[in-house]
């Protein structure tokens, strides 16, 4: 089966890679994953033949070998063993008119409003979707050390519908624009954006986390307009 979707995150996972965006014949969010248990994506699955990885805004074309839902990620499609073809690269406002209809409100963001969701809680009752777009406000960068090994971490921190959220940064293009910047918190325009940017974030919901059995909710892609 062939799949086409608009790529609107390329962020890292465990070692590898996790690459998800939206269905082009409006079916909604699609990730491609492996046939390993944790889907985790590594060259060449998400490069092209010319070497380069699939971007942002990349119009891409898949073959895949059937569809393989998890109670905590049900977009999965398990990728058939073919090369990617990028079709083209959309604008942003071709990519715009694709985005918008699926960015929601909050303030719950996978039905609730902490850092993350319950494994076992999903295994009963699992998500419609474990991706999705947000317009956030307030938007603040946090740079901490990661409490379990002490490597840096850069985090996002922003309201949704007055919903405070601080949650960790896996867009392997942002950690490295905003690597620069030092242990503490940082303004939106640390960033270099400019107060008429508007800015979005692709969110994902992770694996389940051994020590605690929660998947945990992140900012896979930040998406600047």
């Amino acid at each position: 089966m062939e799949v086409e979707f608009l790529c609107l995150a390329n962020s890292r996972k465990l070692g590898g890679r996790c690459v998800a965006g939206l269905r082009t014949d409006g079916q909604g969010w699609f990730r491609p994953v492996s046939s390993e248990q944790n889907g985790t994506l590594y060259p060449p699955s998400y490069v092209f033949g010319s070497q380069q990885p699939a971007q942002l805004w990349d119009i891409i074309r898949v073959q895949v070998a059937g569809a393989r839902p998890e109670p905590h990620q049900p977009e999965n499609w398990v990728l058939a063993p073919n090369v990617w073809t990028r079709v083209r690269t959309s604008s942003p406002a071709e990519a715009l008119r694709l985005l918008e209809p699926f960015v929601i409100p909050g303030p719950e963001i996978f039905e609730t409003i902490s850092d993350s969701v319950d494994y076992e809680r999903l295994s009963l009752a699992p998500l419609a979707s474990s991706l999705a777009l947000v317009e956030p406000s307030e938007v603040a960068w946090s740079i901490t050390r990661s409490p379990n090994r002490g490597a840096r971490q850069t985090r996002a921190v922003f309201r949704l519908s007055r919903a405070p959220y601080d949650l960790p940064v896996t867009d392997p293009l942002w950690e490295q624009r905003l690597a620069g910047l030092d242990l503490g918190m940082h303004p939106r325009d640390a960033a270099g954006l400019t107060s008429s940017s508007r800015l979005f974030f692709t969110l994902s919901l992770g694996e389940p986390f051994e020590a605690t059995g929660r998947c945990y909710k992140l900012v896979a892609a930040v998406i600047v307009l």
